[in-house]
């Protein structure tokens, strides 16, 4: 009898630790954020199929399980989805299947406010909301009037029991404004103080704002966005991922030092996702891959209740404009395993001396990257598995943790901790 009680006794706290564990694991969300997906007219005619429709999947082809990893993906959809005709720059339109496509591939959430949504005009800026519903891509930036903006920014979306509030601005729309009723949120700070103050009162559990901004082709942030991110930061923003300047520039972890709040997470600029520029720097991104977690354990403190930043990795991707199997397209590669096996991604010649120069540009760029004691953070390890040539092609997606994020977090973790008891 007394062994049936210890069997039961056991099953219940093996039972009782189990679900405390699984509810910890529960409340975790895994968000990745891509550059600027561009619509230019050599990208459309790679895509355009022989009955007149286009077909843009294969650019995800190579990072779709990456993508898929995600809980929630968000990228910046720069063009209008006004229709016929289409064209590239300077005034894009593009075909909604780009949008399709990109749905197709995994990301969940499209940005609208650059200085591209009104290149097309009230006609523009309209027809793109619509094909965006018609697509089921929710999207925050630009809208019909002022009610469907206080209905529906900042957006508040929840995955696995956290609370994610996301804003999105531009800092102009090149010279074209937004014709009455309709509204592009442009970087204002009485608006912005107005969505921070209403996302907490929403009862966000994290705050992202998304921002379009900078100086195109700059590889390193200018005085101007540092000081708008830090009035974000100020403000009640705990991330600021900006794009614009199609280049990868500088992110950090620390852009308020010895705050006592956890990392504040900021991104200048993520770089194309797709694009037809092949300059220097330009023909290629990162994805950043943040881990947002509640109620677990940091350096032995346990921190239920509030949000934790428990990872942050970043995926450097090369856009291959070249053909694969005999198909030419705009393929997007991620760097480091294309540098490692171009035969293949089947990328050679000029090509992968173009790819071999954006991956060491951008992995020197972000390197230095470095806080004032030293911690980084870490590149993620990605082999795609789409073809069976590829010698650790196995149907999985391995990635590398980030331990020395966790470590940063421990420290904080412990110094809050000990301010708290003085």
């Amino acid at each position: 009898m007394k062994r049936y009680l210890l069997l039961v006794c056991a099953s219940l706290i093996f039972n009782f630790h189990f679900s405390i564990f699984n509810s910890a694991q529960a409340q975790s969300v895994k968000i990745i954020f891509a550059g600027d997906l561009m619509g230019h007219m050599p990208q459309h005619n790679a895509a355009k199929q022989a009955d007149g429709s286009y077909d843009y999947s294969p650019c995800f082809r190579y990072v779709k399980d990456y993508i898929q990893s995600a809980d929630l993906a968000i990228l910046n959809l720069e063009v209008p989805l006004a229709g016929k005709p289409y064209s590239g720059y300077p005034q894009f339109s593009a075909p909604d299947a780009l949008a399709a496509c990109a749905k197709e591939a995994g990301f969940d959430i499209m940005t609208t406010a650059n200085n591209h949504c009104m290149d097309r005009g009230k006609h523009g800026l309209e027809r793109t909301l619509r094909a965006l519903d018609s697509l089921g891509i929710p999207h925050l930036g630009t809208y019909r009037d002022r009610d469907q903006r206080d209905a529906e920014h900042p957006m508040m979306v929840e995955r696995n029991g956290i609370r994610l509030a996301l804003l999105n601005y531009t800092y102009g729309t090149n010279g074209i404004p937004a014709v009455a009723p309709n509204i592009v949120n442009l970087i204002d700070t009485l608006e912005m103080a107005r969505d921070l103050r209403v996302a907490k009162e929403k009862g966000a559990d994290f705050v992202i704002t998304l921002i379009h901004w900078g100086i195109e082709y700059a590889v390193k942030a200018n005085k101007e966005q540092e000081s708008i991110a830090r009035w974000l930061l100020e403000h009640g923003s705990d991330a600021v991922i900006g794009g614009h300047p199609h280049v990868v520039q500088n992110f950090t972890l620390d852009a308020i030092p010895d705050n006592g709040r956890y990392p504040e997470v900021v991104v200048y600029s993520l770089g194309n996702l797709v694009s037809n520029q092949r300059d220097v720097n330009t023909d290629g991104g990162i994805m950043v891959e943040l881990t947002l977690s509640v109620g677990i354990e940091v350096g032995g403190i346990e921190d239920r209740g509030h949000w934790v930043l428990d990872d942050w990795n970043y995926l450097p991707y090369w856009v291959h404009r070249g053909t694969v199997d005999g198909l030419y397209q705009y393929y997007i590669v991620p760097s480091t395993d294309a540098v490692a096996y171009p035969d293949s991604y089947q990328i050679k010649g000029a090509d992968l001396k173009a790819l071999q120069l954006f991956d060491a540009n951008t992995r020197k760029r972000l390197e230095a990257c470095r806080l004032k004691n030293g911690y980084n953070i870490e590149e993620c390890i990605y082999y795609r598995n789409t073809l069976p040539i590829h010698p650790k092609a196995s149907g999985v997606v391995p990635l590398r943790g980030n331990p020395l994020l966790r470590a940063l977090l421990q420290e904080k973790t412990k110094n809050s901790t000990n301010n708290k008891n003085k």
